[in-house]
């Protein structure tokens, strides 16, 4: 008699309850819950990044194109490339030359519409030998 008890009793114990169902759900929905925001916050995190590379990628093409001009670039003239313009919404480059005793210091300056990015712009300065602030070079030789 005793046994045929506790064959019955663990055929009843075999299935899952409803209260074990409600509690491992309610703690995959809290676990979810708790992580949703983290992968969000991660892929934004991601995307400014990206925006940033980019940004930096362009600042450091400008200086060397200021550079290789051996200063002489208007800078006025100088225009985001094709690239910044479309990965970068409402980019604005903006360029400003100060005189110093080594030479010349240019600093360049990019914003996009992004939080907080107008009030701190991303900077990058080029400093131009006296040199090449006093006297324009040459125009390169061509080879035959």
């Amino acid at each position: 008699m005793r046994h045929a008890w506790n064959r019955r009793a663990a055929a009843r114990r075999r299935g899952i309850s409803s209260f074990e169902l409600i509690a491992a759900f309610s703690l995959l929905v809290a676990a979810m819950a708790s992580t949703l925001p983290l992968y969000v916050r991660h892929q934004r995190l991601l995307a400014e990044s990206r925006r940033e590379r980019v940004a930096m990628e362009e600042l450091a093409n400008q200086a060397e194109r200021i550079e290789a001009a051996a200063g002489t670039v208007d800078l006025a003239s100088l225009t985001p490339s094709a690239t910044a313009l479309r990965r970068l919404p409402g980019v604005k480059l903006a360029a400003t030359r100060e005189p110093t005793s080594l030479g010349e210091r240019v600093l360049l300056s990019l914003t996009w519409n992004e939080t907080g990015r107008r009030e701190h712009p991303l900077t990058l300065a080029v400093w131009l030998p006296a040199s090449f602030a006093a006297e324009p070079s040459p125009p390169p030789e061509e080879l035959p």
